[in-house]
This record gives structure tokens, C-alpha cells and sequence, in this order.
């Protein structure tokens, strides 16, 4: 048991004792440097001796490199890779480096993560350590966040040590917290009884420590060697004494040990196959480190130096001259400058910026040429950085801002919003000429839509396109199809119409390939949705070609367009086939928020093709990967996805509280159209559990939003038929025969075979006399088209009339 931690001890040895019983825990320890985390985990560890056990701590100057931690925390289980779904193992063993280079799939990983914990636990019970996972790499860190969310009865226990400050504890928010403070008065005193120093030392060392168990415990050794003196005013924060302390004490160590320690300071504590190489470069070997080791400072695990506390390695780097540390990152960077794979090279260029090294077109060339090879050799994450870095060595002028742009596309890709918003405002300070800057901004719009922010962002589309007309009527064209596809977003179809009209007169004026595939979609789409739908139809089936290989990285979802165009014609198989290749072309390339956006509008097909289990896990993910990456548009559009599968399946309580989520979320975000659709989907539940007023209550909302944005009825936002259902339930005859007419109109819109099912199945409920012969009807027109949900409530319908009649069916 630990001096003054009783409390939080015991409850270390509640969780491992309920991973022995199979039930899976986590914890993260929060708490300042040397408030004692890492001797709470060796704590667990020490009362966890019949549990496999896997550690992981993170790394400052690792931080940036995808995947390290998870790589040392599964490196004495990788034989238990073969026994996890192929695809994950492919994309763990890629990230891992210990197979060949591979497309990483971000979220392919942290669900191998998931399935190897759950192969590992199969032998007993696992504890999984991750110390100082503020400076863990994101990668490894949502891996694991990912798989402990998800984690049950498998009996394993993670605990994960993180200081106050950084993002590591917001990506383990849901996770229980225990917030360690300092040692009680008592328990601090206790510490240092028996120490070299003076009752006036013993008392300011109290109070300057403010119970910090480090402090207390390495203070006194190191203050009775070096003479520290107290009396210097205001107390210090606790990091900078203890880094002024270890200061202190390295600065007594001979030269060569300092400068030994920084270049390992620099590479990390883990053996590093160049280590020695970059010793020798700087006239160094393993035995300049032997003063440090007498020290106390650094100890030999493992066969290698490391440093004894992680608080050490901070006040080596961060105490060294800004001269010492430059040089020591131009070694490393010198030690990797013939790297070809994108991760070294990744790197070098870090090390190299570090170093302090003036822009340099070389290596900025090289870094763009290895970022562009595309979702076949890297993914976008990756690509991202290394465009950055390429700005980065970019001398002042255009190519820089080009360089920034390119990585916040990645970036945008790879689903990082705020890190594209970032590179975006960098790059417009760059931008001289016309175009680039137009792009920046164009680029920069989107994201805020992704955001949440369709109404700010359709202002500053509409803002530049005049200009673009100026500079690229083509540009112009792509710019009106962005604003066409945030009206759409918006639900606003009759600017939407305007809006589409508009960009086509451009794209057909001057002909620009580049400019006819999303205008021209999005053009489809508008006609489908209210205008004339033969002509969308024809105009969508011209473009089939060119949209089963749409550009991943282009600001708007091309794919998924085609989908929800699709839907609109109740192309149900063509929809979800489109939507299934392109999903997969999306998880291949890692580009996260393509694929929560592709996943929401495949939902709404499976709803569709009654496929309910399916649109449900798609709708999930969607709205994870959403909130993810900040994508609030695509959480509302999938929240409310979810609540209408929920409502077919009669599953109340979670339709209403998701339900009830996608439409506040909707009014925050303005994006009424998902609020609309969250109420249809409300409306839908009450219909089903015969409470119609209720139902009509939620669905009147939809009709309305409807109505005053220039929108009929379909299979993306649906209301009539139900709306009409409920009427006839409340012998409001009138009202349901004016919904009808809307349904009627629908389905003479082309070939519609679900809407005019639905008109003929609403006839039927208002005209009993002729019911059997509407009912007839309903049948023929779905016998064109597999739609299960239709022919059910049909179905249903029949035999309720004739159950009426005293017939059988």
C-alpha cells in the first residue's frame, strides 16, 4: 500500500480483482507530474502477478509518430495476431510496422485493437498500463480509447496515467477519472522524516512541494548534494522546481554525459537500432552515459540507457540551450536524410525542423513528392503531415501556400477539421494569386459546413463566386455546385433550384471537365428531388462512368451525392451498391469524413431495402465517426437515421432519445431539414404505437418545413404517407385527402414505384369501398422494386380490411 494513498489503492485492486471475475474495467489517473500515477501503476502491477500484463508509456518527441505506442504496448502478443479477423490483422500489422507497408485504416486498427485484446484475454485476465499517455501518439491513444469503450465481460483492466494538461484526457473523457492531488500534511511529513535537512528546509520543502510525492521523495538526496537554497520568494509551480532541480543536477555531469543524455533525450529511452550510430557522430559512445547512470539519473533496462524518470528526459532537453537541442536534432535528422519511407521520412523532416534548419526547396520537394503518392501508398493522415512539413522548408511565396492547401485537403480527407481550418487561415496569409486564394477559401467553406456552419458558409461561397467569374468560370461553376449542395444540406430545394441552374449554365458554357461531374450531379439530384424527374434520372445514368471513380479528396461527397440521387429516383440497388464501393474505397484510404457522411446515406438505403439491423451499425458509426471528427452536420444526419430505423423496429426509447438528440442538435447547427427529418422519424414511432394525435403532432412539423422550402415528399425525407395514415386513423378525411394529393404528385413524377404504392395504400384507407382494388395496385407497383417496408404496410393493411370484412387472407 502506498504512503497517503489508501483510498486509491483500494480501488486499483477492485478493478483487477473484477477483471479475475471477467469484467472489464478502465480507469485514467489524472494528476500533475510526480503526483505519484506511475507508482500507482506499479501499484496494479505489483497485485496483478497472475495477469498477463502490457505497458505502454508515451514519448514526448514520439508523439507525432503514428502508432509507437501501440507498437510497444502489443509487442509481447504479436503472436496472437493471427487469431483476429484478417482485414483488422492486415491494418494492425501494417500500423505496427511489422509487416509489409500497407494503406492503413485508421479505424481498421483501433478495431484490431478491440479484437486482440479480446483474443489475448481468451488465455485470463489482462491488465493493460499506459503511463504518460499525454504524450502518447493519437493514433495509439483513439486506438485504445476506441477499444476500451467497447471492451465487457473479456477481463481486462486498463489504466492510463495522464498529466493535467493536453488532449489525452479529453480522447478519454468517457472513461472513469481518478484525480490525484497532493500528499495530506501528515502523509507529506512522513515522507521526508529521516532526511539530511533542516526543520526550516523540512518546512519550505513542505511547502513549496504542496504534497507532490516526487518532489518529496527526490528533493532531499538532490538538495543536501547541490546546497539548494529556499529563499527566493513567490513558491514556483511544481514542474519548474523539479525541473530546476534535475537542471541542477545535470549540469554537475561532464560535458559528454550532457550532451550524450540530450541526443538520447531527443531519440527517446527505447534502444534505437541508429542510437549508437548518432553517439558516434557527435564523438560519444554508451560509456559518456556512465556519470549520468552514478547520478541516479539514467539506469541500463533491458541492455540499453534509459532515463530513470520521464521528468529527468524533460529537464535534459528542455535545459539545454536552444543551440545544444538544434544540434542534437540535426544529427538525428542527418542520421535518417537517406530515408525513403514515408513514415522515416516523416521523421527527418521533424527532427530537421526542430534543428532549426533554414526552408529548403530540396527537401520540401522531396517531402511533396513522397505526400502525393496517394491512398495506394499512404494515407491521408500521413499525407497531411507530410505536406505540412514540405510548407514547412517552403521558402515565402505561393508554392508555400499551395503546400498548405494540399495538406489541409489531406488533412480535411483524413477527417481533422480544426487542423484544416489551421492550415487553411495559414495558407490564405501566403496566397498572392487569385486563384489560390479562391481555392483556400472554397476549401475553408467546406469545412465550416462539415462543422455545423452551412448558412455562415453559403454566405462566403456566394461572397466569392463573383470574383471566381472573374478569375475561372469553372471555378465558379464547382463554387455554385458547393452552394447548391449546402442548400440541399439546408433543405432550402427552391434555392437549391436557383442555386443549380445557375452553376450549369456556367459548366456547360465552358465545358470543364473537372467542373461537370459534381455540378451535373448535383443538378440530377435537384431534379429528382422536385423538378423534373425523368430528366435527373437520364441526366444520373450519363454519369454512372465517371461516378464509380470519384476524386476521395474533393471537397464535396461526390460518392455520396450519387447515393442520395439514387434514393430520389428509388433506385434502392443501384443506391446501395454505389454506396457499398465507395465506403470501401473510403475505409481503404482513411478518409474518415467521407466515410461518416457515405455510412448516414447508406443507412437511409438499407432502411429502405429493410435491411433495419444494418441501417442501424451504419447509422452508429456514422454518428461516432461524426462526433470523432467534429463533423456535426454528419452526427445530426445520423442520429436521425438511427431514430427512424428505431421506429420501424419499435425500439421507443432509444427512436426518442435519438430523436430528441438530432433535433436540438439540428437547431443548434441550423440544419433544419435534419430536424425535420428527426420529427418524421418521432412521427413514425407514434404511428406505429396507434397514438395518432401524437403522430401528427411531429409530422404536421415536417409537412410545414416541406411546404415552405419547395418540397414534396421521398424516401430521404418522408411524411405524407405517414401523415395521411394518421388522418384517416383520426377520420380527418379532408386533411388526408389533401396530403394525398401531394403523394399522387410525387408518384406522377416519373417512374416512382414506392410513393405511388404508398398513394394507392392511403387511397385505400380513405375509400374502403375500393380498397381491395387500391391495395391491388400498391402490390403491382412494388413488384418493380425491392421494398420491403412498403410491401409490409401493405400487407398489413389488407389484412386489416378484411379481418374487417370477416375475410381471410
Amino acid at each position: 500500500m502506498l504512503l497517503g494513498r489508501t483510498a486509491e489503492c483500494a480501488r486499483i485492486a477492485d478493478l483487477v480483482d473484477d477483471a479475475r471475475a471477467g469484467q472489464s474495467t478502465a480507469l485514467v489517473i489524472r494528476g500533475e507530474a510526480g503526483i505519484g500515477k506511475s507508482s500507482l501503476l506499479r501499484y496494479a502491477e505489483s497485485i496483478a502477478g497472475d495477469l498477463t500484463q502490457l505497458r505502454t508509456h508515451g514519448i514526448e518527441t514520439e508523439s507525432r509518430l503514428p502508432y509507437v505506442g501501440l507498437a510497444d504496448l502489443f509487442r509481447p502478443v504479436t503472436d496472437h495476431l493471427e487469431r483476429i479477423p484478417g482485414r483488422q490483422a492486415a491494418a494492425l500489422t501494417g500500423a505496427l510496422a511489422l509487416g509489409p507497408a500497407v494503406a492503413q485504416d485508421r479505424f481498421g486498427v483501433a478495431a484490431g485493437t478491440l479484437s486482440l485484446l479480446g483474443a489475448v484475454s481468451e488465455s485470463g485476465p489482462v491488465l493493460v498500463v499506459v503511463d504518460d499517455a499525454q504524450w502518447l501518439d493519437p493514433y495509439s491513444l483513439d486506438s485504445l480509447a476506441f477499444a476500451t469503450r467497447r471492451l465487457g465481460r473479456e477481463g481486462v483492466v486498463a489504466l492510463f496515467a495522464t498529466r493535467d494538461n493536453g488532449g489525452a484526457a479529453s480522447r478519454l473523457a468517457p472513461v472513469e477519472t481518478l484525480t490525484l492531488r497532493g500528499l495530506d500534511a501528515d502523509a507529506a511529513r512522513q515522507l521526508v522524516e529521516g532526511e539530511p535537512l533542516s526543520p526550516h528546509d523540512v518546512t519550505r520543502l513542505l511547502s513549496e512541494a504542496r504534497g507532490n510525492p516526487l518532489a518529496l521523495v527526490e528533493l532531499p538526496a538532490l538538495l543536501a548534494r547541490g546546497g539548494h537554497r529556499f529563499d527566493t520568494g513567490a513558491p514556483l509551480p511544481i514542474g519548474e522546481i523539479l525541473a530546476r532541480t534535475f537542471h541542477s543536477a545535470i549540469t554537475r555531469l561532464p560535458a559528454q554525459a550532457q550532451d550524450a543524455m540530450l541526443l538520447l533525450a531527443v531519440l527517446g529511452p527505447r534502444p534505437l537500432a541508429g542510437t549508437e550510430r548518432v553517439l558516434r557522430a557527435h564523438g560519444l559512445t554508451y560509456a559518456s552515459l556512465e556519470p549520468a547512470e552514478r547520478a541516479g539519473l539514467m539506469s541500463v533496462e533491458e541492455g540499453a540507457y534509459v532515463f530513470r524518470h520521464p521528468l529527468v528526459r524533460s529537464g535534459v532537453y528542455h535545459g539545454a540551450s536552444a543551440v545544444h537541442r538544434w544540434r542534437a536534432h540535426r544529427t538525428v535528422a542527418h542520421a535518417l536524410e537517406d530515408a525513403k519511407a514515408p513514415t522515416a521520412l516523416e521523421r527527418y523532416a521533424w527532427h530537421l525542423a526542430e534543428s532549426g534548419a533554414d526552408p529548403d526547396e530540396q527537401v520540401a520537394a522531396a517531402l511533396e513528392r513522397a505526400a502525393s503518392g496517394g491512398p495506394g501508398s499512404l494515407t491521408f493522415p500521413l499525407a497531411s503531415r507530410l505536406y505540412a512539413h514540405a510548407a514547412r522548408f517552403t521558402p515565402e511565396g505561393e508554392h508555400k501556400a499551395l503546400r498548405l492547401h494540399a495538406a489541409a485537403r489531406a488533412a480535411q480527407a483524413a477527417g481533422s477539421l480544426d487542423e484544416a481550418a489551421d492550415l487553411l487561415d495559414r495558407a490564405l496569409g501566403h496566397a498572392a494569386h487569385p486563384r489560390t486564394r479562391l481555392d483556400v477559401r472554397q476549401l475553408r467553406c467546406y469545412v465550416d459546413i462539415q462543422r455545423g456552419r452551412p448558412a455562415r458558409a453559403r454566405e462566403q461561397l456566394r461572397a466569392a463566386v463573383d470574383e471566381a467569374r472573374r478569375v475561372d468560370p469553372a471555378l465558379a461553376a464547382v463554387m455554385l455546385g458547393g452552394i447548391t449542395f449546402t442548400e440541399l444540406a439546408i433543405g432550402d430545394l427552391t434555392a437549391a433550384r436557383a442555386t443549380s441552374a445557375e452553376s450549369m449554365e456556367i459548366a456547360d458554357a465552358f465545358g470543364d471537365a473537372s467542373a461537370a461531374l459534381p455540378v451535373r450531379l448535383l443538378h440530377a439530384l435537384v431534379e429528382l428531388l422536385g423538378g423534373d424527374a425523368e430528366n435527373g434520372r437520364a441526366l444520373l445514368h450519363e454519369l454512372e462512368k465517371p461516378l464509380a471513380e470519384p476524386d476521395l479528396t474533393f471537397p464535396y461527397p461526390v460518392s455520396g451525392v450519387g447515393g442520395l440521387c439514387h434514393l430520389a429516383a428509388e433506385e434502392l440497388d443501384a443506391g446501395h451498391d454505389l454506396l457499398d464501393r465507395a465506403v470501401h474505397a473510403a475505409r481503404a484510404a482513411s478518409t474518415v469524413g467521407l466515410l461518416a457522411h457515405l455510412l448516414g446515406t447508406l443507412s437511409v438505403v438499407e432502411f429502405w431495402r429493410g435491411q433495419w439491423t444494418s441501417a442501424l451499425a451504419h447509422a452508429d458509426e456514422s454518428a461516432r465517426l461524426g462526433e470523432d471528427t467534429g463533423r456535426v452536420i454528419e452526427v445530426c444526419r445520423a442520429l436521425a437515421a438511427q431514430a427512424k430505423a428505431e421506429a420501424a423496429l419499435n425500439r421507443e426509447t432509444d427512436c426518442r432519445l435519438h430523436g430528441a438528440q438530432a433535433a436540438a442538435l439540428a437547431a443548434d447547427a441550423d440544419l433544419p431539414m435534419d430536424a425535420a427529418r428527426a420529427h418524421g422519424a418521432l412521427g413514425l414511432l407514434e404511428l406505429g404505437l396507434g397514438r395518432f394525435e401524437e403522430a401528427v403532432q411531429h409530422l404536421e412539423k415536417v409537412r410545414e418545413f416541406s411546404v415552405a422550402n419547395g418540397r414534396g415528399d421521398g424516401l430521404y425525407l418522408s411524411w405524407a404517407a405517414d401523415l395521411a395514415d394518421a388522418y384517416a386513423h383520426l377520420h380527418r378525411t379532408e386533411d388526408a385527402y389533401e396530403v394525398l394529393r401531394v403523394l399522387e404528385h410525387e408518384a406522377g413524377r416519373g417512374h416512382r414505384p414506392i410513393a405511388a404504392a404508398a398513394a394507392a395504400r392511403c387511397r385505400a384507407l380513405l375509400e374502403p369501398a375500393g380498397a381491395e382494388r387500391h391495395l391491388d395496385r400498391a402490390l403491382r407497383h412494388l413488384s418493380a422494386v425491392a421494398a420491403p417496408f412498403e410491401r409490409g404496410r401493405t400487407e398489413f393493411t389488407r389484412g386489416e380490411l378484411l379481418r374487417r370484412q370477416g375475410r381471410r387472407g
